[in-house]
């Protein structure tokens, strides 16, 4: 009877253990609960990714083609593993289709197909305003090649007989401008022709009208010609203003001049028109579709369609086999994930445009920008470039946004205000700061938004005002430029002086609050940004100006220490490279009469409230030039077998940056690639504090309460 009980009890116990067991299961198949404990945050997702995704108002859908047959099983499992992450929220509808098999292609050609007919009404209504525009400009075309090369030809017959010098030149310059505007007619007329191509474009059995190439051809070609006609409009008038020429010929010089000039606008209007359509969202990833594999990211609102490149979804075999990359692959699949569901958000993406006074254009090729520009355009942020010393104002922008509804971010390149005019140059240093801060400065008066990154000024050095001066007080601020950074430390008993410098925001030597400093963290930027180190290469004190309606937040701050010091005699370190500085006599030390002493703001967000006759004014002064560029935000040091970046802060800072001064705070937040590797921050003093008194009388004071208690237990 023992031995039956023990064996019923026994059994009972199995089943119960089974039970519990496969109940876990249940559970956890439905709610499958995960909890991450890696201080780097390798399996959950980034605080930009919930901030993305916690603004969709509906979940949108990814759609992933290619032959998974191809595709590393190890890539496919990393992938996988984030996709998970992204679907768990509810916020995002996988799609996966195998183009490896006949139903995986069949189910690709239906979703090509629902994607177009998602933008069908809108294709048709801009391929017939292409085709309007193109039979508007093919009637003046006509009128160039006959009417306006007849009016040129009356115009020289009415020329007095002689042969004087300007009725000679004259009459060659209407000849001239007869048969160039003949060939204009014919150029036109040929280019007219071309647009049915990328109208009537297919992929596969699908009709999909290529109207952006359509319009953008014609609009070229139509500018052209209305270029020509212009020419011919200024040669015209440019004789009408020609007494020796006779009255005859004057009056009626200006008369075809106006009719002229009516022709040319008519053909400008065109061109703007065909400038003003939109890209319909399926031409947005029309290149990818064209590949019969991609990975297409639809929003749940609007037709900002997104492509992600499927090599960066799924890496080859042996770069995530690399050592330490897999973690560092899933960062990646999540930031490109992250920046796609992000781009669909803006109904407006802003307009990223470079400001500098170089002598040429330089920005969009510079090989030390191309990350950068890569990180831009995959957060579908695009790129303009104004030389102020070659435009009086931004082409680019106006060709990007032709009717200025996009928010533009102006990035502020600062020219070296030391340097003499180069070979080939008309303008040395301190003449391109000012026609710099001039430009800047007025961009401020328009009311537009500025990140502007600051070098050290020569002017001041010499006691002139610094260019930039008036835009900084515009937003409240005041700058050092005249007296850059130093650090003084030892190295082995031997004294260095370092001109740049890494800060840490939010760090225990950069908190606290003043009368005139006020606590840092009302900016989303901040919160990006915080904990991590910022490299700043020749730092520059700020400081708020006095009196000012805008509203100042510190970002970065160098705290007063008596190994940092504003030097006012830089200039010959600033001229000596970095290898060499070590071989000169007497390296610069603190001088009470001339130098500064901190602490130094070298961060600063401003804003000027909006009001009722100007919206809100947003700038962002960096005093560092450079901190951007690729050498400092991309990876470099390896640690742990991975290769990171020491100043993640850099990359942050500019992101965020511009993000808030295109007024979408809500996609402020830090990236995935900021917590690739655990940083210890700096402890609060007064935390610190604490946590020494806890050690030196906390556990002596807990092991006498437990013998009190132990004695007064037991006697």
């Amino acid at each position: 009877m023992r031995r039956l009980s023990f064996w019923l009890w026994t059994m009972l116990g199995l089943l119960a253990a089974v039970a519990s067991i496969a109940f876990a299961n249940v559970i956890a198949a439905r709610f499958a609960p995960r909890f991450d404990v890696t201080a780097s945050g390798e399996h959950r997702l980034s605080p930009r990714a919930e901030v993305v995704l916690a603004r969709l108002s509906a979940p949108a859908r990814l759609i992933v083609a290619a032959d998974f047959q191809r595709v590393s099983p190890e890539a496919f499992r990393d992938t996988n593993d984030v996709l998970d992450r992204f679907t768990r929220t509810g916020k995002l509808e996988l799609a996966l289709i195998d183009l490896g098999s006949p139903a995986g292609q069949k189910q690709y050609q239906d979703i090509l197909a629902e994607l177009i007919a998602r933008d069908r009404s809108e294709l048709q209504s801009q391929a017939a305003a292409v085709r309007s525009a193109a039979t508007a400009a093919s009637e003046v075309a006509a009128w160039t090649q006959t009417a306006l090369s007849r009016t040129l030809d009356d115009l020289r017959s009415a020329l007095p007989q002689g042969t004087s010098g300007p009725v000679q030149q004259a009459r060659a310059a209407l000849e001239q401008r007869a048969a160039g505007a003949r060939i204009a007619g014919r150029d036109l007329a040929g280019a007219l022709a071309k647009i049915e191509e990328p109208l009537n474009n297919r992929i596969g059995d699908l009709e999909l009208p290529a109207t952006d190439r359509a319009s953008d051809a014609l609009r070229r070609d139509i500018r052209t010609a209305a270029d020509q006609v212009s020419q011919i409009v200024g040669e015209v008038r440019r004789l009408s203003r020609q007494s020796e020429l006779g009255d005859p010929f004057t009056s009626r010089a200006t008369i075809a001049s106006d009719a002229i000039a009516k022709q040319r606008d008519r053909l400008s209007v065109i061109a703007e028109s065909l400038a003003r359509l939109p890209r319909p969202g399926v031409l947005r990833v029309a290149s990818a579709l064209r590949q019969s594999a991609a990975a297409i990211i639809v929003p749940p609102t609007g037709s900002r369609l997104t492509a992600i490149p499927l090599e960066e979804l799924f890496p080859a075999r042996e770069i995530v086999l690399s050592a330490g990359a897999r973690a560092d692959n899933r960062r990646r699949v999540e930031e490109f994930l992250t920046a796609s569901l992000a781009s669909t958000l803006l109904e407006k993406p802003p307009i990223a445009v470079f400001v500098h006074a170089e002598e040429r254009p330089y920005v969009l090729d510079a090989p030390f920008l191309e990350h950068l520009r890569s990180g831009l355009l995959m957060k579908g942020i695009d790129i303009a470039e104004w030389s102020v010393l070659l435009e009086p104002e931004p082409s680019g922008l106006a060709r990007l946004d032709p009717s200025r509804s996009r928010p533009a971010v102006y990035i502020v390149l600062p020219p070296d205000s030391t340097t003499a005019a180069r070979p080939g140059e008309q303008r040395g240093g301190i003449e391109r700061s000012q026609r710099l801060g001039g430009a800047v400065d007025k961009l401020a008066a328009d009311h537009q938004n500025i990140l502007l990154s600051l070098n050290p000024s020569i002017q001041r050095t010499y006691g002139d005002a610094d260019p930039f001066l008036p835009v900084l007080q515009r937003f409240g601020l005041e700058s050092a430029a005249g007296k850059p950074l130093f650090t003084e430390r030892f190295d082995q008993g031997k004294r260095e002086v370092e001109t740049d410098r890494t800060v840490i925001a939010g760090s225990a030597s950069g908190t606290g609050s003043t009368a005139d400093r006020p606590e840092p963290g009302t900016n989303p930027v901040f919160g990006a940004i915080r904990g991590l180190p910022t490299y700043l290469p020749w730092p520059i004190g700020l400081k708020p100006a006095p009196n000012i309606a805008s509203a100042a937040t510190p970002l970065l701050q160098v705290p007063g220490d008596d190994s940092v010091w504003g030097e006012s005699s830089w200039l010959l370190i600033w001229q000596t490279p970095r290898a060499q500085r070590a071989a000169l006599a007497g390296s610069p030390k603190f001088d009470p009469g001339k130098d500064d002493r901190g602490p130094w703001w070298v961060a600063i967000a401003s804003e000027i409230p909006a009001s009722a006759a100007a919206p809100a004014q947003r700038m962002l002064a960096v005093g560092s030039s450079g901190w951007f560029f690729d050498s400092l935000t991309q990876p470099g040091v390896q640690v742990d077998g991975r290769v990171v970046s020491p100043f993640p802060g850099n990359q942050e800072l500019f992101d965020s940056s511009v993000y808030w001064l295109a007024f979408a705070d809500d996609l402020i937040a830090q990236s995935p690639q900021a917590s690739s590797v655990p940083l210890i921050a700096s402890i609060d003093p007064a935390r610190l504090l604490w946590l020494r008194l806890i050690i030196i009388f906390g556990l002596p004071l807990c092991v006498l309460a437990l013998g009190v208690v132990h004695r007064a237990v037991f006697g």
